[in-house]
């Protein structure tokens, strides 16, 4: 099996069985911000269209952009199902999010659940960043997401395999185990190494593993303000959680900037 790090390129047909909270909160919040802006909208990240097609389906104008061919098959397989009205309303684009030139203005550019953190090389970060502005139209906004560091992060963050999550699909006839390992860290340039394995058991008790290697970066939110203030970004609102919870106190670091 092929891994390259943060595509999915092993398991884009078992992503969606993640269902944890963090993967339900935020699309209420991207469709309130919708609503406010209230205009063309484009998702870096989008992978099996998990945001982009609630946006579709409450009538925007939504473009969603990934790098992972497997993962934007699964997504267009899901728009295949929709009426027409709503196809009409998306357009996917297998490209990346470090350098993407798409001939429009948006008013909303989103980067659900931490993808701008699979960027890891400074000129890949500061280009993105270019890319999103010249993107935006006149009052567009742009809305950030990292998870929040608890703690100064170490050594100590690296940990053995242990069950993140485990999920039944009758539909497919499978039970799926996943499990997550911190491989390692690199301090020096805030980059974690994390590890998914996805244990998948058939109805015959047949056992299949499919294993993801990740390479994020990680951020301070003191970092994050000063890094999308020196690319031109004036910062509107910051949170901690979807709720719209103070930042200080939350797992996530939200901003909305313009």
């Amino acid at each position: 099996m092929e891994n390259i790090k943060n595509r999915y390129v092993n398991s884009a047909d078992l992503y969606d069985l993640d269902q944890r909270d963090n993967l339900l909160a935020d699309i209420p919040f991207y469709l309130e911000y919708a609503g406010k802006q209230n205009g063309n909208i484009l998702e870096l990240g989008c992978g099996t269209g998990r945001v982009s097609l609630e946006l579709a389906k409450a009538g925007y104008f939504v473009t969603g952009l990934d790098l992972s061919e497997p993962m934007l098959e699964i997504y267009k397989s899901k728009i295949n199902k929709l009426p027409i009205d709503i196809q009409e309303k998306i357009k996917t684009i297998n490209g990346n999010m470090a350098d993407f030139s798409i001939n429009k203005k948006f008013s909303l550019v989103i980067a659900p659940f931490r993808a701008f953190q699979a960027l890891t090389n400074d000129d890949d970060i500061k280009n993105c960043l270019k890319c999103i502005k010249n993107h935006l139209n006149i009052n567009g906004k742009f809305i950030f997401n990292a998870f929040r560091p608890y703690k100064i992060l170490d050594e100590t963050w690296c940990f053995e395999d242990r069950i993140q999550w485990e999920r039944k699909d009758s539909e497919k006839g499978i039970h799926v185990v996943k499990k997550d390992c911190g491989e390692k860290i690199d301090i020096k340039n805030q980059i974690i190494y994390p590890k998914f394995t996805y244990e998948v058991t058939d109805n015959n008790g047949n056992i299949e593993k499919y294993i993801e290697h990740l390479e994020l970066k990680y951020y301070y939110h003191e970092q994050i303000k000063k890094l999308l203030e020196n690319n031109g970004f004036k910062i509107m609102e910051e949170y901690g959680w979807y709720d719209k919870s103070k930042i200080e106190n939350g797992r996530e670091i939200i901003i909305i900037c313009e």
